[in-house]
C-alpha cells in the first residue's frame, strides 16, 4: 500500500523532535550547568541541582525514542516486547507510541510553562510538534493503516 502524504509529514516532525532532542540531551549532558546553552539562569526555577535528568529525558524520551517509532512506522517490526502495547491500542505499537509521545512532549511543555515560563521560540515549535504528532497519527489515512487485525 502507498503510504499516505500525512504519514511522511508525522515522519518529518518524528525526525525533526528526535534531532532536537539528541542537541538537547547531548548538550545538557556535556555541561550539566546549561551554561554553554544559555539556560544557566533557569536552573534555579528547577526542582533538580543541574540538567543531568533533563538531558537524559531529552537524549532517550525525545531524542532516540521518535527514531524507534520512525523506524516501526516505516519497517513495521514484529517485535515481541510490543505486542502486549498492538493488542491494548488495537493499533500498530509504533503507532500508539507516536499518540504517546505527542501527548508526553504537550506534557513536558506544560512542566515547563509552570517552572520557567514559556521563554524561547523552540518552546514554540515544539508545541505545536506537540499538536502536530497527535493530528497527523490520528488522520484517518494513517490511523487505518496501522490498524491492527
Amino acid at each position: 500500500m502507498k503510504r499516505p502524504l500525512p504519514l511522511w509529514i508525522l515522519l518529518l516532525w518524528l525526525v525533526f523532535l528526535a534531532f532536537g532532542g539528541l542537541y538537547g540531551g547531548i548538550a545538557m549532558l556535556i555541561d550539566p550547568s546549561g551554561d554553554a546553552m544559555g539556560v544557566d539562569v533557569l536552573l534555579p526555577l528547577l526542582p533538580v541541582p543541574d540538567f543531568i535528568l533533563p538531558g537524559l529525558f531529552l537524549l532517550f524520551g525525545i531524542g532516540l525514542a521518535p527514531l524507534v517509532l520512525v523506524f516501526g512506522l516505516l519497517a513495521r517490526p514484529n517485535w515481541a516486547w510490543a505486542d502486549a502495547l498492538t493488542r491494548w491500542s488495537g493499533h500498530y505499537w509504533a503507532w500508539t507510541g507516536t499518540l504517546f509521545l505527542g501527548f508526553l512532549l504537550l506534557l513536558w511543555l506544560a512542566v515547563q510553562a509552570m517552572l520557567i515560563g514559556f521563554t524561547t521560540g523552540i518552546q514554540y515549535v515544539m508545541l505545536v510538534n506537540g499538536v502536530a504528532l497527535p493530528g497527523f497519527a490520528l488522520w484517518p489515512l494513517v490511523r487505518r493503516l496501522y490498524r491492527w487485525e
